[in-house]
């Protein structure tokens, strides 16, 4: 291995441990409400390492084909230490920022997905529904009025021939009327008691 590629890997290693610090602050701040004590913990903590482990890996396949050698780990402890020394502060208040802003950008999707979206289907759902609804009242009284229209003649007919019958007929209407409505009054009382 020549001397450029060895100033290279230790290079990149500096550079994987800085993302390496980076990318646990991120993981940190993102899964701070985690439950420590929960089996989901040990998958977080695992597929987190797993993925540092396999990024660290690529880059040191890009700077010396995959090569280990000692001061690599030496070289990703001091990457990892210069993160923390020099640039944890500035990321995290960096984090914080993008993640301020990215809350701000979704809140303002989340009010234009809402107005432009769901309000005016809301809206129109609601004006079918009251559109249908004039319809449907104009279409009952319209039906009811066509009903008293056609039945007018027959009423009046009824009415010609209540007044042709004879007095003891309609008396004996009236008496049929009695009994019936005090049949259908049994009824409702049974019903009720039921």
């Amino acid at each position: 291995m020549t001397l450029t590629t060895q100033f290279v890997t230790i290079l990149s290693m500096i550079g994987g441990g800085i993302i390496v610090g980076a990318s646990l602050d991120m993981f940190e701040r993102f899964f701070h409400k985690r439950n420590k004590r929960s089996w989901f913990e040990i998958f977080y903590q695992l597929g987190f390492w797993f993925c540092q482990a396999v990024l660290l890996f690529y880059i040191l396949y890009l700077a010396n084909y995959g090569e280990l050698r000692v001061y690599v780990f030496i070289a990703v402890v001091c990457g990892f230490a210069m993160y923390r020394a020099l640039f944890q502060t500035f990321f995290n208040k960096w984090l914080n920022r993008l993640i301020r802003w990215a809350v701000s950008v979704m809140n303002v999707l989340k009010k234009l997905g809402y107005y432009f979206i769901v309000w005016p289907v809301q809206t129109l759902i609601t004006l079918i529904f009251s559109l249908l609804l004039v319809v449907y009242k104009i279409l009952l009284k319209g039906i009811l009025l066509l009903f008293i229209i056609l039945f007018y003649p027959v009423r009046m007919i009824f009415n010609v021939l209540w007044r042709l019958l004879p007095k003891n007929a309609k008396n004996y209407l009236r008496y049929l009327k009695g009994k019936w409505d005090k049949i259908k009054n049994t009824i409702i009382k049974w019903k009720s008691k039921e």
